[in-house]
């Protein structure tokens, strides 16, 4: 038996979801807000469609996590990282973790800065506050969508499949490459709305966003949701803050 599976709730369901999905609605709005301002455009108008686009993605996640996370021994903190005391553990280990791999993407984006369309962004174009609201969000968001979600139906699946799927890190990791390829496929838009999706920046999308992904979806694994959020966060203030700050 996986000694992650079982995970008794520290609050009640709907507290839990309530409470994720507002955080989730709080950070993505914020970011929305600060962009539509700044660019002079009005942002009531884009309130209703943004609510109901993000309740079409976040509570279908948030139901998955918490109902089916429990019995595959994940959730926001997993239970075994409660019983062991290892919750500053997790944390650590996103954060020690992701500033490095942070910096070594921000190094590979310099490098190869003469290979990408002109088209593409900087680092730290939307300036310092648009870059820790558009951190806080995606940290949020898409650990909620792609981690609690995604990455948790699959561990689910695989564990009705096979009773001893999760005995080990095999298939797992498997998981968390899949998952992390479609979170590399999902970034694909942004690149399309640029007008900058040469066949080199499509790859270099998807090939860094797995790298990050496998970091996030191993820390879900390991500690639970907020190591995932924690290392997502820290990724995205070094790629997205400090370059503006330099």
């Amino acid at each position: 038996m996986n000694p992650l599976i079982h995970n008794d709730s520290r609050a009640p369901f709907w507290s839990q979801l309530l409470a994720l999905f507002a955080l989730t609605v709080v950070t993505q709005m914020s970011n929305i807000a600060f962009q539509k301002l700044s660019n002079n455009e009005p942002f009531l108008p884009t309130v209703l469609p943004g609510l109901l686009f993000l309740s079409v993605l976040t509570i279908p996640a948030l139901f998955i996590g918490l109902k089916l996370g429990s019995r595959v021994g994940l959730g926001f903190i997993n239970n075994k990282t409660i019983q062991e005391r290892r919750v500053g553990e997790g944390l650590r280990f996103a954060i020690f973790a992701a500033i490095p791999l942070g910096l070594f993407m921000l190094a590979l984006r310099w490098l190869l800065a003469d290979s990408l369309p002109a088209e593409l962004p900087e680092y730290g174009f939307r300036g310092p506050v648009g870059g820790l609201l558009v951190s806080v969000g995606a940290a949020v968001g898409e650990e909620i969508w792609f981690r609690f979600g995604l990455m948790t139906l699959l561990l689910f699946i695989a564990s009705k499949m096979r009773s001893t799927a999760l005995d080990s890190h095999t298939i797992p990791v498997i998981i968390i490459l899949v998952v992390g390829f479609g979170f590399g496929l999902a970034h694909i838009p942004s690149v399309i709305a640029y007008g900058a999706h040469t066949s080199f920046a499509v790859w270099a999308t998807i090939g860094g966003n797995v790298a990050v992904a496998v970091l996030y979806g191993w820390s879900y694994w390991r500690y639970g949701l907020l190591a995932a959020i924690t290392a997502h966060f820290s990724v995205d203030v070094v790629l997205h803050v400090l370059p503006a700050l330099i």
